[in-house]
């Protein structure tokens, strides 16, 4: 079983270290290229053996908090990931049965993860689980509840365009910050605050939230989406 464990462990963190270096090539390259397409694809390929790696190791060891919660961010940046690489094949059409079921499962999930963080504060303890359950479950249900509520209804005609690079961000912005997070650790003091580590959890979904936003404006402006609507 240990070797069974350290040999998930290596796939978990090989590929989410290729996914943080790939995911850099479709932010830069040409949109629609196929560089662009490839890279974003292999992305995906590595965010669906990441979140399988991480349930497997949540699994398979001793249950721990942190690695509960490492698991929902896994799981989380999957399904951004998937949605995102999805929206390019829904261009003309709606989302079929296996899109509508992830919404459905993932809308559980943020459930889930809002009430362990509401039950967490009423425990003794450090703020810092109780907060970041709650933020990441309110997180992961804005954007399920956006996808649910887009289902078979009018939308822009470029709905597909915002829907893709948004997700994707999306998904690179949660995997840089767990891979932040576990790692500045080793950096830190012991003795460092809790509020350090929250603030380290927190800041790059605030911040990439926040480009993000600026370059969906921009390409509102550019395509004047206002004037276009299709019925999916």
């Amino acid at each position: 079983m240990k070797t069974l464990i350290i040999s998930f462990l290596i796939l978990h963190i090989a590929t989410g270290f290729t996914a943080l270096l790939v995911g850099l090539i479709p932010m830069f390259s040409k949109k629609g290229s196929r560089l662009h397409n490839r890279a974003g694809l292999i992305y995906v390929y590595c965010m669906i053996v990441v979140a399988i790696t991480a349930l497997l190791l949540c699994v398979l060891q001793p249950f721990k908090m942190m690695r509960l919660f490492l698991t929902g961010i896994a799981i989380f940046s999957f399904y951004l990931s998937m949605t995102g690489w999805r929206a390019t094949k829904q261009k003309t059409k709606a989302p079929g049965f296996s899109d509508r079921l992830l919404t459905y499962v993932t809308l559980v999930v943020s459930v889930a993860m809002i009430s362990f963080g509401i039950y967490l504060m009423s425990q003794p303890g450090d703020a810092f689980f109780p907060i970041l359950f709650t933020f990441f479950g309110v997180l992961t249900g804005i954007f399920a509840r956006k996808d649910y509520s887009l289902i078979g209804k009018p939308t822009e005609k470029m709905h597909w365009f915002f829907q893709h690079f948004t997700r994707m961000g999306g998904s690179y912005i949660a995997t840089f910050t767990a891979a932040l997070v576990v790692n500045i650790g080793r950096v830190l003091p012991p003795d460092t605050p809790g509020w350090v580590n929250t603030i380290g959890w927190i800041a790059p979904s605030i911040v990439g939230g926040i480009l993000i936003g600026r370059t969906v404006a921009y390409y509102r402006r550019k395509f004047d989406t206002s004037k276009l609507t299709v019925q999916v």
